[in-house]
């Protein structure tokens, strides 16, 4: 990770730690990346969006470059629009499933993948060096025309309708909220929402992806078939069966990766995870002749290893699914559309019948993350906790001030026990 970008981009509370001089500082640092860059721009409805959205703007178009604004939209919809639109760089405005007063700044390059970490650091090279073209020769804001073309996008994807299937959605009262519903509405699927509030307060607030209690209680309720849960920008999925049960990221990745293998469509029997992805879904996997394949914490390292292997999915515990056939990034409206299709063939509940391991997890705030890591203390607990537990990570958050914890055991009270040890060591060595 550079000065400025993270495990996903910039992030941070706006107009503390992301201002709009960084946002500024990046619209032109992408113009020195390429001279007079294509760029398109989305943002979640966050209060802080419009402001960066404003000073991204100016620095891309005063270092010569255009803006493709498409306003309030998913992230995965920047990427699909760079690649529809010919652009050189796309740049999402959110903090994802951060609280409404963080955002971020999420790049994209010309496929529509996450920028790499060289050209991260190529970037950041130009944050302090401003670069202005000359009165006549700065660019220019115009809107994207046809910004529905994403949700005809997402309603193709589909390979058959929802008519007769009941759907409960949370958006997250953010980006979600502008597409999901009429998506699966144009399906033919009954729809019920919420969460779609746009004043940019709420977003995440007790609800969507890491607040799915409220949907567990509506799917019940209604006697819907399923129910989808978003991030703020979109690009997150946790479900919810008929039950009222949750299918996270890890069950999610079983059950379509199941699918792809029998439509003969899983390139290699290979699916990509990460650091987090579960035991559980690995034996799963193992069982069917799949072989999971890690990689590092982030959906950008996903992606890269699913580029590198040919791989046609990979996915994160948190949601983050990405179906390399439809998308270069992770995409929680259009995994949804992807699970509810399988509905036709049999329950959730069904399909998402996947044993895994106790999971603890805990984050723990500090000053200094290096600092931290870096104590010998710290470093002895973990290696002597690391030997009581099938899995143990311990991680410096890529966009908070945190270290994030992470145990797996054959029981929870294993898996909490290891952790919890390494959180007081990690407060003992914070002071």
């Amino acid at each position: 990770m550079g000065k400025y970008f993270g495990t996903d981009g910039i992030r941070g509370v706006a107009g503390e730690e992301l201002t709009a001089r960084t946002a500024f500082a990046l619209g032109n640092a992408i113009c020195r990346l390429k001279g007079k860059a294509r760029v398109v721009v989305g943002r979640d409805p966050r209060t802080s969006s419009d402001m960066l959205a404003l000073a991204l703007s100016a620095g891309i178009t005063a270092g010569g470059g255009e803006v493709l604004d498409g306003g309030v939209m998913p992230t995965a919809a920047v990427a699909y629009f760079v690649r529809q639109l010919c652009a050189d760089f796309g740049v999402m405005i959110s903090a994802s499933h951060n609280p409404p007063e963080f955002n971020g700044l999420k790049v994209f390059d010309a496929q529509g993948c996450k920028l790499s970490e060289r050209q991260e650091e190529r970037a950041e090279h130009w944050f302090e060096e401003y670069a202005f073209a000359g009165a006549l020769q700065c660019g220019r804001i115009n809107r994207i025309k046809r910004r529905g073309a994403y949700a005809e996008y997402l309603a193709g994807c589909a390979q058959a309708d929802l008519a007769g299937k009941t759907i409960v959605l949370d958006c997250a009262n953010g980006a979600a909220g502008v597409i999901a519903p009429r998506v699966f509405r144009m399906l033919g699927a009954k729809v019920y929402s919420f969460g779609c509030r746009q004043d940019g307060r709420h977003i995440n607030e007790n609800c969507g992806a890491l607040h799915p209690e409220r949907m567990q209680r509506a799917v019940v309720e209604s006697r819907a078939d399923a129910g989808f849960c978003y991030d703020g920008d979109a690009d997150r999925l946790i479900a919810v069966d008929e039950r009222g049960e949750i299918a996270d990221g890890d069950k999610i990745l079983c059950i379509l990766a199941q699918e792809l293998k029998r439509e003969g469509e899983l390139k290699g029997d290979i699916v990509v995870g990460t650091a987090h992805t579960n035991t559980g879904v690995e034996r799963y996997l193992r069982e069917r002749g799949i072989a999971l394949e890690r990689t590092d914490i982030g959906d950008k390292y996903v992606s890269a290893h699913m580029r590198k292997r040919g791989a046609a999915i990979g996915g994160e515990q948190s949601g983050h699914i990405i179906l390399a056939r439809y998308a270069t990034t992770g995409d929680g409206i259009l995994t949804s559309i992807k699970l509810a299709e399988l509905l036709r063939g049999g329950a959730l509940s069904e399909l998402a019948r996947v044993k895994l391991l106790p999971q603890y997890n805990v984050s723990v705030k500090v000053a200094d993350k290096v600092r931290v890591l870096g104590n010998e203390y710290v470093r002895g607990v973990i290696a002597k906790e690391s030997e009581t537990v099938d899995r143990l990570v311990v991680r410096a958050s890529g966009t908070e001030p945190v270290i994030r914890i992470f145990a797996e055991a054959e029981t929870m009270a294993q898996a909490k026990g290891a952790a919890e040890r390494v959180r007081r060591a990690i407060l003992r060595a914070e002071g």
